[in-house]
């Protein structure tokens, strides 16, 4: 699937800590770990920080 048409079924194409969470079904703080674990690149804007929706799903798939 092209980021294209993932931006066209949701909407958008990076993800927030609370979208990792209901992904993983773990909680904020474990979700906080993870992203400041530096095993996917992330970015932080203001207070929150992102990832790229692609980017995440092929860490969880063992792919990075």
């Amino acid at each position: 699937m092209s980021v294209m048409t993932k931006t066209m079924e949701s909407g958008r194409v990076m993800i927030g800590v609370t979208d990792i969470m209901r992904k993983m079904g773990i909680g904020r703080d474990k979700a906080y770990e993870l992203i400041k674990s530096k095993q996917f690149y992330t970015i932080k804007l203001g207070t929150r920080y992102l990832v790229h929706e692609d980017v995440f799903e092929d860490w969880m798939k063992g792919r990075l």
